[in-house]
This record gives structure tokens, C-alpha cells and sequence, in this order.
């Protein structure tokens, strides 16, 4: 098990409080930045994650816990969970389940993750296919007053006859039932620009992942091809964070998560939030 008190001692040390930040908007933490921590003890984990400073999370898996117990650990530490990742597949199959999981914790997002494709990037009759089953599970998670997403991985961007297979996908989908989380790493990576990208679809990312990419990295390739260590501190890498989050705020972005894949996650994220803490938007 992770050393309890090493592991909060880090964060009390390490970590600004989020209260003082200049931003006008609140950020809340991707669990999945600590992913190998909440694997081993969890309790730890929601703890130094409000100690960092957030009192908003997005759930990315349960780790072994029930929905109910999950929630108990959230609220013993001034945890609010606004969205909850889901497996596709178990949106297709469980959907029923995946609401009621998404209810106990609180959440009012629930996120599909990766479409099924067949090649390292989608093709058209894979978006064709994705479009008509979220807009089928977006409407049933309205049926229990929950909000539908797609986590975007950047394999969305293949030319189609609407300009690229996203554009295929957004015109597909009802926005009253199925929209988006922007991960502006993959956004990025894919050769897009998440700027120009918010304002041209005003109100269809409500959710937004905050990270940033090593420089010097090859793009354009699948998400398989991206290390680990290519997710630096928030500042230090080349996405434009604060034209990004200038154009999240002006076109709807509801909730924004910090989310940090690298192994030293733990260390970067008190980096990203000093950074965080000096932007104006």
C-alpha cells in the first residue's frame, strides 16, 4: 500500500490552493491522473487530490469500490464528482446500470470513451455508427436527467465531405443528447486547433480535459504512439492554455479537469496549478 503520510506530506508541501486562483473558472481533477495511487489506496488518493486544492472530480473508474462506497470517499473529503467516465461497451449493454452508477456518485456527465474502429483512426462508417448509438444513449441518460458525452482522442479527424470525420460526427449527433469532451492534448496532437474549433461549435463541448504536450514530440499519429512522460505541467508544453481557455469560457465549457498521464503525475500537478494560478481569464 502507498505510504499515507508521505504521499499527503507531498501534496500539503507541494500543492497551492485552488481558492487563490486569478482564473474565473473552476477546475476540478481527471482521477485518472492518479490512477496507479487510487489502484492501491484510494482514501489516500481523494484525499491529497483535495488537498491539491480541487473539490471537483471527474471519475474515471471506481477501483474496486461499489458506486455507494465510492461516494462516501468522495464526500469524506469534500468531493464532488460532476462527470463519470463509461466504457462504451457497458453504455451499449449496461446503460441502465452506468445511470444509476453515475446518480449514486452525484455526477451529472456521463462520458463515452473511445468508439470501436478498426484501424488506428476512424473511418466514415465508424463515425456513422458512433453518432446513431450516442445519440440512442444520450437519450436514454436524458430519461434519467443525465448529460452525454464523447471524449474526443483525436482520431476523429480524418477529411470527410463535411471537412473532417468530426465534422461528420457533430453534424450526426443531436445536440440535446450527445456532445463532447474537448481533450485539448489530442486535440492538439491531431493537428487541430482547439481555439478555432470551440467557435465553430459553440456549446457542444460542455466538458473540457486541461493538459499539455511535450515539445518536440512527432503529432499526428494514433494516441498508441504517445509515451507516457509526453504530458507535461500545464505551461510547459505547446498548447496555447490560455487561448483555450479564453475560448472555453466564451463558448459554454461547463467543467473543466486538469488531467496529467505522466507516471510523476503527483509532481506535475502542483506544477500546472501554480501555472493555473497566474493566468487571468
Amino acid at each position: 500500500m502507498i505510504s499515507r503520510r508521505i504521499f499527503l506530506a507531498g501534496a500539503i508541501s507541494a500543492a497551492p490552493a485552488i481558492a487563490k486562483q486569478k482564473l474565473s473558472i473552476r477546475i476540478g481533477l481527471q482521477i485518472y491522473s492518479l490512477r496507479r495511487e487510487a489502484q492501491k489506496d484510494l482514501p489516500a488518493t481523494l484525499a491529497t487530490i483535495r488537498r491539491f486544492g480541487f473539490d471537483e472530480v471527474e471519475v474515471s473508474a471506481l477501483y474496486g469500490h461499489s458506486a455507494a462506497e465510492f461516494r462516501r470517499l468522495l464526500d469524506n473529503n469534500g468531493l464532488k464528482a460532476t462527470s463519470m467516465m463509461a466504457a462504451y461497451d457497458r453504455l451499449a449493454k449496461e446503460i441502465r446500470s452506468v445511470a444509476d452508477d453515475a446518480h449514486t456518485l452525484g455526477a451529472e456527465y456521463v462520458v463515452a470513451s473511445t468508439v470501436p474502429h478498426s484501424h488506428k483512426k476512424m473511418a466514415l462508417d465508424d463515425i456513422q455508427h458512433a453518432a446513431e448509438n450516442l445519440n440512442g444513449f444520450g437519450e436514454k441518460l436524458a430519461g434519467s436527467r443525465l448529460h452525454c458525452c464523447y471524449h474526443i482522442h483525436g482520431i476523429e479527424f480524418e477529411e470527410s465531405a463535411d471537412g473532417t470525420l468530426f465534422d461528420t460526427l457533430a453534424k450526426s449527433t443531436n445536440p440535446k443528447f450527445a456532445n463532447f469532451e474537448m481533450d485539448i492534448f489530442w486535440i492538439v496532437y491531431a493537428y487541430q486547433d482547439p481555439v478555432k474549433l470551440l467557435h465553430r461549435y459553440p456549446g457542444r463541448f460542455p466538458l473540457m480535459h486541461i493538459k499539455d504536450i511535450r515539445k518536440g514530440i512527432a503529432l499526428g499519429g494514433s494516441p498508441g504512439d504517445v509515451l507516457e512522460e509526453d504530458s507535461v505541467p500545464l505551461g510547459k508544453g505547446i498548447v496555447d492554455i490560455p487561448a483555450t481557455l479564453r475560448a472555453a469560457k466564451e463558448t459554454g465549457v461547463r467543467h473543466y479537469y486538469v488531467e496529467d498521464e505522466a507516471v510523476d503525475a503527483d509532481r506535475q500537478i502542483p506544477e500546472s496549478l501554480r501555472y493555473l494560478n497566474n493566468l487571468r481569464v
